[in-house]
């Protein structure tokens, strides 16, 4: 199993159960029934999240262009250079998207100094984003280069 799809299950169960997280207020007070909360919240989810993966595939794929034109001196770094790539393509998207939804919900206003709750949502994705780019980075044909070598192609 290559990191792509590793990628997307990872996605797809992070919002599956993300999905059901929300949910389970509505079912633990009895207004909804738990196999409501099962098919309906984490499908929603799991969709949601492979919309997510597929913003990650694509901050990945551009972490493995860059690694041809400027290799990464080692392997730690490439990992955080690809989980950076990554997680910065999941943030500028989720982040037009939840300001979308904040605006058109008209939860936007200048006169509260009420912390928006969408910020955390948003800090929340960019971690785990963050966090499991780094842990499924993919490994790399490029060596370190060392320091003599540097100018060389």
């Amino acid at each position: 199993m290559d990191w792509v799809e590793k990628e997307l299950r990872v996605a797809a169960l992070t919002g599956a159960c993300t999905g059901v997280a929300v949910m389970l207020p509505w079912a633990l007070e009895g207004s909804m029934s738990w196999l409501a909360l099962l098919l309906i919240p984490a499908f929603c989810g799991a969709l949601a999240g492979l919309l997510v993966g597929v913003i990650a595939v694509g901050g990945g794929r551009y972490a493995l262009w860059s690694n041809r034109v400027w290799p990464a001196r080692s392997h730690r770094s490439w990992r955080h250079r690809f989980a950076t790539c990554t997680a910065a393509a999941v943030t500028l998207v989720t982040a037009a998207a939840l300001c979308w939804l904040a605006v058109t919900a008209g939860e936007i206003s200048n006169d509260t100094d009420e912390f928006p709750p969408w910020w955390i949502a948003q800090a929340a994705v960019t971690a785990s984003g963050y966090l499991f780019a780094y842990l499924l980075a993919p490994a790399t044909a490029c060596t370190a280069r060392t320091q003599e070598r540097l100018g060389e192609v």
